[in-house]
């Protein structure tokens, strides 16, 4: 029995011994894998500087290209500039030469024509007015008079009288060759105009009446037989030499009107 218990002692023993060491195996194993994960956390933090890290490099090489393009684009700016600078130069440089060279040729003498030299005013290429409105209204342009309420009126480059035998010479060229839609005829005109066409029609009465004449038509068949014959037209001999001598025009003699034909 001493043996017996002396042997479970032992093994009892040995069984702590090993529980023991299995327990300081397991602390051993706990405390790795915790300092794996401590590791493992501590690593985390690097990897994002690392990120980080290679992000801004990326940046900063990126703004370094754009300040090479920059100064790139700047330079071909200035080569422009340069370029376009010595053009110019080069053309005022020949611009001087051909003003040197006209310079020493003599300049051609001014000459005004007689017509030019009576022209107080430069013609204008541009009317200020309307044609229509001008032609409407030139016809009443006058001077301005004292009696209108001024209280002095002056004529600085020529007298009064010679500029209002000006004014009344231009309204004048102005009146032959302006079209004055607003001019009506007179009374004076329109009696005129309806004597002279009352009298026209006398005229053409008188022309007709001779010419279908039993004496005319005769002449006339008279005339074509001789013009069949001969191949020539015979002129008639005008009755009067001088027309102005005559004083009936409707009888120049025989009954014969002056404007027969």
């Amino acid at each position: 029995e001493a043996k017996k218990k002396k042997a479970e002692a032992e093994a009892k023993k040995k069984a702590e011994e090993e529980a023991k060491k299995k327990a300081e195996a397991g602390d051993a194993a706990e405390t790795k894998e915790g300092e794996k994960d401590a590791k493992a956390e501590e690593a985390k933090p690097a990897e994002m500087e690392v990120d980080e890290g290679a992000k801004k490099d990326e940046e900063n090489k990126d703004e370094e290209k754009k300040d090479e393009e920059k100064k790139d684009e700047e330079q071909k700016d200035e080569e422009k500039k340069d370029d376009e600078s010595k053009v110019e130069e080069k053309q005022e440089e020949e611009s001087k030469d051909e003003e040197d060279d006209d310079m020493g040729e003599e300049a051609p003498m001014v000459e005004l024509t007689e017509e030019e030299t009576k022209q107080w005013f430069a013609p204008k290429s541009v009317a200020d007015i309307k044609e229509a409105t001008f032609a409407a209204s030139f016809g009443s342009f006058a001077l301005p008079e004292k009696t209108e309420g001024f209280d002095a009126v002056r004529y600085e480059w020529q007298k009064e009288a010679v500029a209002k035998a000006y004014l009344r010479e231009k309204i004048l060229a102005k009146k032959r060759t302006s079209k004055l839609e607003s001019l009506q005829p007179s009374t004076w005109f329109q009696e005129k105009w309806t004597q002279f066409k009352k009298l026209f029609a006398e005229w053409q009465k008188k022309q007709q009446e001779f010419k279908s004449s039993p004496d005319q038509k005769a002449k006339a068949a008279k005339k074509a037989a001789r013009k069949e014959e001969d191949g020539e037209e015979e002129e008639d001999k005008p009755v009067v030499d001088d027309i102005f001598s005559v004083d009936n025009i409707c009888d120049v003699g025989e009954g014969e009107p002056l404007f027969k034909d």
